[in-house]
């Protein structure tokens, strides 16, 4: 796994400390998978990492930053930073370089969310220890939060965010207004405004079956593979297009489903 890593710090041989230090914890780091720190970019001030970071905002990045740039806990600081980072990246790992081992009170009232405060040190092998354990942390971290987010389906009803389990979620289907889906939940149905193809793009547990629906094959209750559709636990029916046919054969073997026209032909046969 690969993950982009950003350093902001004015101190140049710090700067080269830290890095020798990432590429050391990548071998320590890989185990049972891979794992590669991609250094995207280092900064010298708050506003050389403001404008990179504008122009080239990170996903599920690990943000190593200096608090006191400048020499100073003023205007402009690691704090500063990291709040710009926040907003633009919600898996964000940060991680504070500081020579006071004080300023936690900072973060708190800021809501900043550090996973670890490092005091500079000359001392390699503390912060070979220190830097590596708490790379370790960010990436636990980070795969913490993906499986939540493949678990979570969102949409957004006026200025609102709103979280559903995807376990609880049927289909997704257009309607008669144009961009507006209705969702389908075991427990009731919603509507809000979206686009088909963009749901499908970014939530790889549903299954886009159609140019009008999207569905969770969990909760299938069969495939019809004969009239192209398929049933749900409620008693719901969508259609599904022919170009997706493989798809659903393989989904009724991956979800050990039933296969409608089958089970028709075999009780014709039991019959006769």
């Amino acid at each position: 796994m690969e993950y982009p890593v950003f350093i902001c710090d004015d101190d140049a041989s710090q700067v080269a400390r830290v890095s020798q230090i990432i590429k050391s914890a990548e071998v320590i780091l890989s185990d049972e998978e891979t794992v590669k720190f991609n250094l995207v970019e280092q900064a010298a001030s708050y506003a050389e990492a403001a404008a990179f970071l504008k122009a080239n905002p990170l996903d599920g990045g690990i943000y190593i930053l200096d608090i006191e740039l400048g020499k100073s806990v003023s205007k402009d600081n690691g704090f500063d930073l990291a709040e710009q980072i926040k907003r633009q990246d919600e898996r964000a790992q940060i991680i504070f370089f500081t020579t006071h081992d004080d300023l936690s009170i900072i973060t708190f009232r800021r809501r900043l969310g550090p996973i670890d405060y490092i005091v500079k040190t000359d001392d390699l092998d503390v912060l070979k220890k220190r830097l590596t354990k708490t790379l370790e942390v960010a990436i636990y971290q980070l795969s913490k939060f993906n499986v939540m987010k493949e678990m979570t389906f969102s949409y957004k009803v006026g200025r609102n965010i709103r979280n559903v389990n995807i376990d609880n979620i049927y289909y997704i289907k257009t309607t008669q207004t144009p961009h507006k889906l209705q969702l389908v939940l075991k427990d009731g149905q919603r509507e809000f405004f979206g686009f088909i193809s963009k749901i499908a793009k970014e939530n790889p547990m549903l299954v886009k079956i159609s140019q009008s629906c999207i569905i969770n094959p969990k909760n299938l209750e069969n495939v019809d593979t004969k009239n192209y559709k398929v049933e749900f636990a409620n008693g719901d029916e969508q259609y599904y297009s022919r170009s997706v046919a493989k798809e659903m054969k393989d989904l009724i073997k991956q979800y050990n489903l039933k296969n409608a026209s089958e089970v028709s032909k075999f009780n014709g046969l039991f019959k006769h």
